[in-house]
């Protein structure tokens, strides 16, 4: 299930542009175009090493 979760993540993190820091309120507002549960979503994307986060903004990782 994890590695379905990942591919599922990977996904939605092509919403996102690299190297753009983005606030919470603007990585909420993308992830729930996907779903509604952009807290647990934004938390599993820094978990796997998607995102990382620095203070209070979020960058999409290089790796993906």
């Amino acid at each position: 299930q994890r590695k379905k979760e990942k591919i599922c993540l990977g996904e939605i993190a092509k919403s996102f542009e690299a190297g753009r820091d983005y606030t919470a309120k603007e990585e909420n507002l993308i992830i729930a175009d996907f779903n509604d549960d952009f807290c647990t979503i934004r938390r599993d994307m820094i978990g796997f090493g998607i995102f990382e986060r620095q203070q209070s903004t979020y960058r999409l990782k290089n790796s993906t």
